[in-house]
């Protein structure tokens, strides 16, 4: 009996170097939490210090406290409230690959030799995809929503704490916001104009008097095919620009829809007016081409016409 208390004891004190050494990163992940917010007094050290004795309730609240936001987060994502970035990136790419198909057209038809063309073409790709990545960094974002860490670093590093770090990281947040929506603000400008310059130049170098690689395309076959995939290039644009529920620019993408289209069916009326029209066979009416007299033999006299 005397011999199993110590062992007891021993097992005893043990257990508790083993607790409180887990407890420890718990107080001081709490304490720099409590410290970085701003928040320096002796009741912080006592959470801190409650924080690390409970630790496996800190360990639960944590778990809990981190799967309600990856569950709102799929909820959010499952609703269709939250951009799906895997659509948004498969309609991307097709809507650069539609303008690459507008410029490889281009060239093989009418030829692009000068550097302001190409870059007329390289400016709608860019706008683009410039206009994709910072639409979806705006999705999200809120001015009215909580300074992140990394908001609130030059803050503290400056000597803030308290309230007033809090009121300082709410301003940095704010003004990155506004500047994050000015920058999506002229991205969706640039995309229109660039559409615009792009259908513009196409329609310039269609009908510009250079040669053509063959005299099928000069007859106006060409300028079908680059309208057609000016369409679908406009097409795609305005399925990037509902993904993100951009109603202004989908109406001004629209228009420059619309006027393609009906510069395509100006294009294909003047295609078939000017093809000949073919009599189908056997539709005419037969008539004889010689003149019928041409054959005729004179009469020959008889009796009766002679007087006897």
């Amino acid at each position: 009996m005397c011999i199993a208390l110590p062992r007891v004891a021993m097992l005893l004190s043990e257990l508790a170097i083993i607790y409180l050494a887990t407890a420890a990163p718990f107080g001081v992940s709490r304490f720099l939490n409590q410290n970085a917010q701003g928040s320096r007094s002796l009741q912080t050290f006592a959470k801190s210090v409650a924080a690390a004795l409970a630790w496996p309730l800190t360990t639960l609240k944590f778990l809990f406290k981190n799967a309600k936001p990856r569950a709102g987060t799929s909820k959010t994502t499952d609703e269709g409230g939250a951009p799906d970035e895997q659509r948004i990136e498969g309609v991307k790419r097709a809507t650069v690959n539609a303008v690459l198909a507008v410029e490889d057209l281009l060239v093989s038809a009418c030829g692009l030799k000068g550097d302001a063309e190409r870059h007329a073409l390289f400016a709608a790709r860019a706008s683009v995809e410039r206009y994709a990545g910072l639409a979806l960094a705006c999705a999200g974002l809120s001015v009215d929503a909580a300074p992140s860490e990394r908001e609130l670093e030059l803050c503290r590093i400056a000597g803030r704490a308290g309230d007033d770090l809090l009121v300082a990281g709410r301003c940095v947040h704010r003004r990155n916001v506004t500047r994050l929506l000015a920058h999506r603000e002229r991205a969706r400008a640039e995309l229109v104009h660039a559409l615009a310059d792009a259908g513009e130049l196409a329609h310039k170098l269609c009908s510009a008097s250079r040669p053509f690689h063959s005299t099928e395309q000069t007859g106006g076959e060409a300028a079908r095919q680059i309208s057609e995939a000016l369409l679908r290039a406009f097409s795609r644009a305005i399925e990037l620009l509902s993904l993100f529920d951009d109603r202004a620019a989908v109406v001004g993408v629209a228009r420059l829809l619309d006027a393609e289209g009906a510069r395509l069916r100006r294009l294909e009326a003047q295609g078939a007016a000017a093809t000949p029209v073919r009599p189908k066979e056997g539709a005419g009416q037969c008539t004889t081409q010689a003149v019928h007299t041409a054959f005729a033999t004179r009469r020959l006299p008889t009796t009766t016409s002679t007087g006897g």
